[in-house]
Parts: C-alpha cells; structure tokens; sequence
C-alpha cells in the first residue's frame, strides 16, 4: 500500500468477502436511519488512495489536533478520526462494472473529490448555502447522505463516499448558524445533533485537511 500511495490517487475494488469489505457493509446497514426508506444492499466498494502530498498534509493536521486534544490517552483514535458518509453527484459511471478511472470532468463532483479531496473553495456551489455556515458535510447516518447522492450516468447503481475525518473536539449544535466560517474557539468541528430542525447528525468540519475521501461504496439505486 506504501507504493500505492505514492502512485495515488487510485481506486482499488474490495473483493466482496473481504474483511475491509464487511466492515463498510456493516456501517452502512446499521446507520442506515430513514424509516421510511428500505436499505438497499452494497454490491460494490472501492478503496481510495489518495497522492501522498494529500495524505502528509492530513496527517500533519491529525498530528496537529492530536498534540492539542489528547485524544488517544482518552481512549479514542488520533485526533479522534472517524469515518462519516457524504453524498454527492456522478456524472460519469465510476465504480459501475469495476470500473477505476477518473472522468475528466471539471463539472463530476464525485471525481473531483476523488481525485483531489474537498475544496471549501467550491463551498455552495451545489446547495448554495450550508445551515452550519461555509463548513465540509458529512454525517454519520448514511440513509442522509442518500439523499444527496444523485446519478447523472443512468447508472442502476448509487455511490456515496465513506470519509476519514478529523473530529477533534468537537462544539455540539442544534440550531442553525450559516454564517459560520469556523468552529468556536478550542474547537475543531462541529458536532450538529438530532433535533431542532435536525431530523438527523451532521459533522461539519472547516479545513480541507480535515477531511480524505476513504471509500466509494455503491448500492442499489
């Protein structure tokens, strides 16, 4: 994987059975929350790697909020990195039928985001505003990021993306706030719970090496 690394970024299918395989299937099963809608089955799921200068400067920002949060003396991961959903558009077919190469479309989020990470400089582009202020959206609970993926390919197949990203600490919200440009002071994150006018989690995170696309997963449309 080192090699690969220094080849990135490039996308590598899960075989089914795989453990690694197992485990994304499992997370998106179980945070699969929207009741009024079926859980649909992963039939496929991609490792993302991204270019080595991309992942020296996440893992420097890690380091960065690790020396600062003590995370991992409390028990939790580096920088207390989990991994959240995020759903967008794909224009091209990437991942259907195996396939690995990257459109050159400047209008595919999908493989923009592969190909160079999140880009707050595109912030609103899609949405147009954000109800945590100019932040990266990702969520726990991947029946929300459904509801952001969408195909412009007639694909049969729908692909969100499961994400590494660095929660720090996080300030915990439930109303909305969208001239945010940053978490409060001695924050890293923003934590925007269930409730208010949130019917599910939202983690907004304010830097670019905050966050590194992990997985491309793609399930049933």
């Amino acid at each position: 994987m080192d090699d690969a690394e220094s080849k990135g970024p490039l996308i590598l299918e899960v075989p089914k059975g795989h453990v690694t395989f197992r485990s994304v299937e499992e997370q998106f099963k179980t945070s699969w929350r929207h009741s009024g809608k079926r859980c649909p089955s992963v039939k496929r799921v991609y490792k993302l790697v991204s270019e080595q200068a991309s992942l020296d400067a996440y893992n420097a920002y890690l380091a960065t909020v690790e020396k600062r949060g003590q995370f991992v003396a409390a028990g939790r991961t580096p920088g207390n990195e989990n991994r959240r959903w995020h759903g967008t558009r794909r224009e091209c077919n990437i991942g259907d039928k195996g396939r690995t190469t990257l459109c050159t479309s400047t209008n595919c989020p999908m493989c923009c985001i592969i190909r160079t990470s999140y880009d707050l400089s595109k912030f609103g582009s899609k949405t147009g505003w954000g109800r945590f202020g100019k932040g990266i959206y990702t969520s726990s609970t991947s029946s929300k990021s459904d509801d952001y993926a969408s195909n412009d390919c007639g694909s049969k197949f729908t692909a969100i993306l499961l994400n590494k990203v660095i929660v720090g600490k996080g300030y915990k919200m439930t109303q909305d706030s969208s001239s945010m440009t940053a978490p409060p002071p001695g924050y890293d994150s923003v934590l925007a719970e269930k409730g208010g006018r949130l019917n599910h989690d939202e983690l907004v995170v304010y830097r670019n090496d905050a966050i590194r696309p992990s997985f491309l997963v793609l399930y049933e449309a």
